[in-house]
């Protein structure tokens, strides 16, 4: 994926995979009864779930509202490649990544 340009479809695929790794790497390093394991366990869940129902769907990535969504979906993205590998920054990852899916949850409602 680009920086510039529009994200296409398969890109934005790729994308929650990826995340989806971070998400794991960052969990392992939690017990299982940390509340922050928790809301990770949670968010990774809804990301898999969400990836999975854009693999099965098509969604016309020319749309305006799709490219200003996945434009969106960048900057947070780029915002979470900078924190996500420092585990000190937990909280800072948690909102990031909440709101990485709020857009992820925006654009899977464009499918059909």
């Amino acid at each position: 994926m680009t920086d510039t340009g529009s994200m296409t479809h398969l890109e934005l695929i790729r994308l929650i995979g990826d995340v989806i790794v971070k998400v794991d790497e960052l969990r392992s390093t939690l017990d299982r009864e940390n509340p922050n394991r928790i809301i990770l366990d949670n968010i990774r869940d809804e990301l898999d779930t969400i990836q999975r129902k854009l693999v099965r769907s098509i969604i016309n990535d020319n749309t305006g509202e799709f490219k200003s969504l996945t434009n969106s979906l960048k900057k947070i993205n780029k915002e979470l490649r900078e924190t996500i590998d420092d585990a000190d920054k937990i909280a800072q990852n948690l909102e990031t990544l909440v709101k990485f899916v709020g857009v992820i949850q925006k654009i899977a409602e464009l499918a059909p």
